[in-house]
Formats: structure tokens, C-alpha cells, sequence
């Protein structure tokens, strides 16, 4: 049976560049913490951040449905914030900020079904009704990174920034709960429908907001998002009835089903399956809401066919072979920053660029190549 997977729309030293993270368990099995550390590695390797980030986990019965349910901590207006009045995963925000905006305080809470029928290895060789903890504990802790948002529905009018901690009680943090305002997170500003567009401008709260909420046809319109969706906004998970925690927080289910590379950060789980990377769309939301990421993040996922490829002449220029003329071409310096997107017959100058790795992208296509400049 599918089960969904709640996360409050609002964890293991890596090397630098890569972010680390320290785990608080409150109940859970020993057998079971290395399955969690296993998915704060993964993260860990791809997000970059000189904060450690700050994670209580707690092995707790959250009944028949449930498989696990994230918090995470919140920051508005701190010093670097690259949008006002808006709210950010805490973690995300000491990222941004380059220092810890809430010492003492806890990053994220995450809540695993302790009811739950897991499967603790880390190979993914997960056996037929089981649910694998490195998956679900993955997604969750992708929550809690900052894909979530502060989406509510109360009869029909829906709305930014009223999420409540007594809306899921009995379960609590070990932060106190930020006063969101009525403001949006950094996800939120970036759902849009076809017919009303950008979802922050609607009034807050509306009946407007809540039958967007609802439509089916919420999508997530970020640059790096729609680049590695062949071109395309990807569809956010918006169904007929809201339900708080799922709607607007997930990728849309049926749209990246179970088996192909952008299924971990749907709404619901299947036993008997195992994916223990976010891919292209989740590692490209996070860059859009400001998450630096680490070097080379995705070449493994996204892997260049023989038949191209990107250097830098000896006059300096950044030249390509094998591509159709014209192409397309992104540019991303070593902070994942878009640097160049412009059509291309085979050379771009690079004049006046600083020397370092970068990442030519063909988009929409799933391409990617690392080249110097020297």
C-alpha cells in the first residue's frame, strides 16, 4: 500500500564544499540511525553551507498513513536575504547569511512513523513491503532543507503564512513556532497557475488562493527547475481536496511516478522501492530558492553524450563540438550561478570571466559538461 509522505509546507560532517550536519535522535533505534545519517550524507554532498545544520529526529507512531512529517525552522528579512518579507528554512537562511541566525535552536524536526514497516539497509535492495528509510528520511530532510512551503485551505479560501503547530497535533517542536505574518516562504513565490499566474499576488488569504490550491495545475516556476525540465514548469502536486502538509509541497505524484528520476519528492512512498537521490528537479529547486550547490553536483545523473563537448581554446575562447548549430547554451560558475544562456554557433567569449570550473548546460535536454578557464 502507497503511503503518503507529510511535510509542514512550513546530518554527518562532508567535506567542504559540501554542507554537514548534526543529528538529535529522541527515540530512535540504533539500528535505524544509519539509514538516517545516509540520506544527511547525500544532501550533505550536494547542498554547500558554513553552518552546520541542526536536526532532531523522532521515532514516533504517527498512525496508519502517515510515513513521516518535517518542520522546519524559519528566518525572514536576516541580513543578506536575497527576498524581503519572506520566510526561509532557517538552515537555508544561515546558509545565505554565512552565520547561525538561531543558536540554540534546532534547523529542522523530523517525526519518522515508528509504526512503519522499514527496511534499515543502505543498499536500496529493499524487499516487498517494506518501506526504505534512507528514501523516506531523504525526502523528509528535503523538507526541512527548504522544498516546502506555507500553503493553507480552511473551507475555500486559501493562504500564505497561516500554518498553525496545533494543525498537527499532537506533534510538537523543539523551536518555537515562527509567527509567519501571513507571508509566503521562497517556494511560494514560486507556484503559478495558467490562469492566475503568480500565486503570491492573489489576495492573502482568498477564495482566489484557495481554488488555485486546488486546481491540479500548480506548477513551480524557477529558472533552474523549468532548464531541467526540458523547458517546462514542473507540476506541483495540487489535488481537488487540500490537504495540508501534501498539496503544494510535493511534486505532482502521477506527473513523476515511481520509477523515474524526479519520483523521491512526491507525495507518497511505495514499499519494495528505494531512491537514494533527489534528482534534477529537486536539486534544481533548491538552487533556485538560494542554496548554493556543490561542484560537480548532478554530473553523475545528467551525464554528457560522447558525441560533444565544451573547452577552452588556446586564444581563450569556450568552443563546442557536436552540438546542432544553433544551440542553446547555460552557463553555471562553480556556486551554480547562471553565468551565460545565449544561442551559440559553436563558441562563446569568455572575455573578462574568472578563472575557475564551470558547467555548460544544454536545456531542456538532461546535457551537462564541466569545463576550465584557465
Amino acid at each position: 500500500m502507497r503511503k503518503p509522505i507529510i511535510a509542514f509546507a512550513i546530518l554527518l560532517a562532508a567535506p567542504s564544499p559540501a554542507a554537514s550536519f548534526t543529528i538529535t535522535h529522541f527515540g530512535t533505534p540504533a539500528e535505524a540511525q544509519p539509514a538516517i545519517e545516509r540520506a544527511a550524507e547525500i544532501w550533505g554532498s550536494i547542498l554547500h553551507s558554513d553552518v552546520p545544520i541542526k536536526v532532531a529526529v523522532s521515532w514516533f507512531p504517527l498512525g496508519a498513513s502517515a510515513l513521516g512529517v518535517t518542520f522546519p525552522n524559519g528566518r525572514k528579512d536576516f541580513p543578506g536575504a536575497p527576498v524581503a518579507a519572506t520566510w526561509y528554512a532557517s538552515c537555508l537562511a544561515n546558509s545565505i547569511a554565512g552565520t547561525e541566525l538561531n543558536p540554540g535552536e534546532d534547523d529542522i524536526n523530523v517525526y519518522l512513523n515508528s509504526s512503519t514497516n522499514w527496511y534499515l539497509g543502505l543498499d536500496g535492495n529493499t524487499p516487498a513491503g517494506q518501506y526504505d528509510l534512507v528514501t523516506i528520511a531523504l525526502h523528509e530532510l528535503g523538507h526541512g532543507l527548504g522544498f516546502v512551503g506555507l500553503a493553507k485551505k480552511t473551507g475555500n479560501e486559501g493562504s500564505f503564512g497561516q500554518v498553525l503547530l496545533s494543525d498537527f497535533s499532537p506533534l510538537i517542536t523543539t523551536f518555537p513556532w515562527p509567527e509567519q505574518e501571513g507571508l509566503p516562504g521562497i517556494f511560494d513565490r514560486y507556484l503559478t497557475t495558467t490562469a492566475q499566474g503568480q500565486l503570491h499576488f492573489l489576495a492573502n488569504p482568498s477564495t482566489a488562493l484557495g481554488t488555485a490550491f486546488t486546481s491540479n495545475q500548480v506548477f513551480f516556476n524557477g529558472d533552474y527547475a523549468v532548464a531541467v525540465n526540458a523547458g517546462q514548469q514542473p507540476r506541483i502536486y495540487a489535488p481537488a481536496v487540500f490537504a495540508l502538509g501534501s498539496s503544494c509541497v510535493h511534486l505532482n505524484e502521477s506527473t513523476y511516478p515511481v520509477g523515474t528520476p524526479n519520483e523521491l519528492m512526491t507525495p507518497f512512498g511505495s514499499p519494495g522501492n528505494a531512491n537514494h537521490w533527489p534528482g534534477p528537479i529537486a536539486v534544481a529547486v533548491m538552487r533556485d530558492i538560494g542554496w548554493t550547490i556543490a561542484p560537480d553536483v548532478g554530473t553523475d545523473e545528467i551525464r554528457p553524450p560522447e558525441a560533444w563537448r565544451a573547452f577552452v581554446d588556446v586564444e581563450g575562447h569556450l568552443r563546442f563540438q557536436g552540438l546542432a548549430t544553433p544551440s542553446a547554451v547555460y552557463i553555471l560558475d562553480i556556486s551554480g550561478r547562471l553565468v551565460s544562456a545565449e544561442r551559440t554557433d559553436h563558441m562563446i567569449s569568455i572575455a573578462g570571466w574568472s578563472t575557475g570550473i564551470y558547467l555548460a548546460q544544454l536545456p531542456g535536454s538532461g546535457k551537462s559538461m564541466r569545463f576550465v578557464v584557465p
